[in-house]
């Protein structure tokens, strides 16, 4: 230990019990689940259920209904050459492994199922994370007792740890991958200044490995490289100074190069394993991607939704710490400053910048307090060469912005504060309320579920449009051709569908036609009739969305009879929610899809927009 550095230990000490004590307010009774589901999916499959290409499905599916891990398995994709391929990289698999194997054992002594699923593996994962979290709260001490003395070091840590949403990611979304990404990349930028002082060839490789983890775990994670490459280079010399290093060093940048790559082969041989390629992308859906040419800066900044400025205001004198740590340290400011402006760009670039699912704040930033504590610790000390008035007030601030952060986290397990449909107005209702007002849940954005079979609330709420109307009931030139005489009522006419016939006419109209509006519900309706004696597959209504002519958010639902109707005409209608669009200019789909044989009857198609009207 540093010396004189006794205070920002027993600050360290007691940060982390209070993370403990939170994490266990809510007993990790059921936390393998959703994207941690896909994270960690490598683990049973392999060394449980003996089934890494995820083929033979049963026990997939048994532990899904007996733990509700997830509502769909979103978390693997069937590749293009058919093979099943997990979502997610394996760098959290690869960390949750030692806690997993000694789960294993715990539960194979004192009974549990050994499923991977039961509560030994519930509590021992849980445990593992507070296990990296002190491994990464560790690290970043040793960096910030390198700039700042121990006073500043301890206010620095109580700053990051309470007055950021890096409480929420060591607590409840503790198997999360954002504050093992800030353990990793905390040990990382620790092994890169120790390189940089006494070029060891163990700091390479230490370093060299830690940053092959951090991009096993998170692939857009590897601008972590941007660190060491940069690190203390601030003018010509110092660039001239860094190609010295380098190229005297050489033989050690090519062993921390293939430490680097090591880490990463069974990423690729399991890529290859499963779909051909040795790089893959699994992103799947085209509703998720980078928007490269278009990043969502200021939404992801600012947007009452999950602006990290709005939810993390801290972070506002991080940014300005910039300017006396410009003055103080250019070795530092700049390799900051690059990591800190190309990071921001990247996730920022995701389309779904909101990072669906509930999180208090942008998870996607924690790793970079990491290095933003730097600029803040210089802002500190300008902060301290000021009278003392001036002082005061801004130290006042300071607790403020802390105390509002651990307010508004317990908001947000409270269930004041929601994780994903935020706007200014319902914010403004709920600041510094201990329960919801009443009315103010009409003030969030709609809520999309994962169940798609929904139900539109009164019609009175919203305005009507109509984007397509089908009769088929008399015959016409433009009308398909295979308008065939009502069975019930021949001096009527009626669409028949059959084997050569699959797919009624329907509606293909961009998102922008369809509403200028947040969302809008389609409901769609139509009038079948299926005769007494089929028995083949019932049509299907489809809706569905298309980004650069792949389908997202595709809903399905079987035309079916009310008891006794059968071989009667008989109405039927959908409702469906638009997803959030990945582009104005994706396209609206709507139709039949016949998928039997045999005739059967659509005497009308009717596809209607309904828009939410401003309270």
């Amino acid at each position: 230990m540093p010396k004189k550095a006794g205070l920002s230990f027993v600050v360290l000490m007691a940060l982390f019990v209070v993370i403990v004590i939170l994490r266990f307010v809510y007993p990790p009774d059921n936390v393998l689940t959703w994207d941690v589901f896909g994270y960690y999916l490598y683990l049973p499959s392999k060394f449980i259920y003996h089934d890494l290409d995820l083929v033979n499905q049963a026990w997939l599916n048994e532990i899904i209904q007996k733990y509700h891990t997830t509502e769909t398995l979103y978390q693997a994709y069937i590749a293009p050459n058919g093979q099943w391929v997990i979502k997610y990289s394996m760098g959290m698999a690869v960390m949750y492994m030692p806690f997993f194997l000694m789960s294993g054992l715990v539960a194979k002594i004192s009974g549990f199922p050994v499923d991977g699923f039961s509560m030994p593996y519930q509590y021992g994962l849980a445990i593992g994370g507070l296990v990296y979290t002190i491994i990464g709260l560790y690290f970043f001490r040793k960096i910030l007792l390198k700039y700042f003395n121990d006073k500043t070091t301890s206010l620095l840590l109580i700053l990051t740890v309470l007055g950021t949403n890096y409480i929420h990611q060591a607590t409840g979304g503790n198997l999360a991958p954002h504050s093992f990404l800030f353990s990793l990349f905390a040990a990382a930028v620790w092994f890169a200044i120790k390189w940089h002082e006494t070029p060891k060839k163990r700091y390479m490789v230490l370093m060299g490995l830690t940053m092959g983890m951090i991009m096993l775990v998170r692939p857009t994670e590897g601008v972590c490289i941007l660190v060491p490459v940069f690190w203390g280079v601030y003018d010509k010399k110092s660039l001239f100074d860094k190609f010295k290093l380098i190229n005297e060093h050489k033989i050690q940048i090519v062993l921390g190069i293939i430490c680097f790559v090591i880490v990463l082969l069974p990423q690729f041989y399991y890529w290859k394993r499963q779909t051909g390629s040795y790089i893959f992308y699994s992103y799947l859906n085209p509703n998720e991607g980078f928007d490269w040419l278009s990043p969502h800066i200021g939404d992801f900044l600012l947007s009452f939704r999950k602006g990290w400025l709005i939810y993390t205001p801290l972070a506002i004198l991080s940014i300005l710490g910039f300017i006396p740590l410009y003055k103080k340290r250019k070795d530092l400011f700049f390799p900051v400053l690059i990591y800190f402006i190309v990071s921001l760009y990247i996730v920022s670039s995701w389309s779904c910048w909101w990072y669906a699912g509930g999180c208090y704040s942008q998870r996607a930033i924690v790793s970079s307090y990491v290095l933003l504590a730097l600029p803040l610790g210089f802002l500190i000390e300008w902060i301290n060469s000021l009278n003392s008035f001036k002082k005061v007030l801004l130290y006042l601030i300071f607790t403020f912005l802390v105390l509002l952060n651990l307010f508004q986290y317990w908001q947000f397990y409270n269930g004041i504060l929601k994780g994903y449909n935020m706007t200014g107005k319902y914010y403004g209702a709920i600041f510094g309320k201990t329960r919801i007002p009443e009315g103010a849940e009409s003030l969030l954005l709609v809520n999309r579920g994962f169940n798609m079979n929904e139900t539109m609330p009164n019609p009175n709420q919203f305005s009507k449009t109509f984007l397509g109307y089908f009769d088929f009931s008399h015959v016409d030139p433009s009308e398909p051709a295979n308008l065939v005489k009502d069975i019930k009522d021949t001096s009527s006419y009626c669409l028949m569908m059959d084997s050569v016939s699959m797919y009624s006419p329907g509606v293909y109209v961009k998102y922008k036609n369809v509403t200028g509006e947040y969302y809008a519900w389609i409901k769609v309706r139509t009038r079948f009739l299926l005769p007494e004696a089929y028995n083949e597959p019932n049509p299907l209504i489809v809706v569905t969305f298309l980004h650069e002519k792949q389908c997202y958010q595709y809903f399905t639902k079987e035309l079916k009879y009310e008891d006794g109707k059968k071989g009667l005409w008989q109405d039927f209608s959908v409702d469906y929610l638009t997803p959030e669009v990945r582009d104005v200019e994706d396209t609206l789909q709507a139709y039949i899809w016949h998928r039997g044989k045999n005739p059967v009857y659509i005497k009308n198609l009717i596809i209607e927009a309904y828009h939410p009207i401003e309270p």
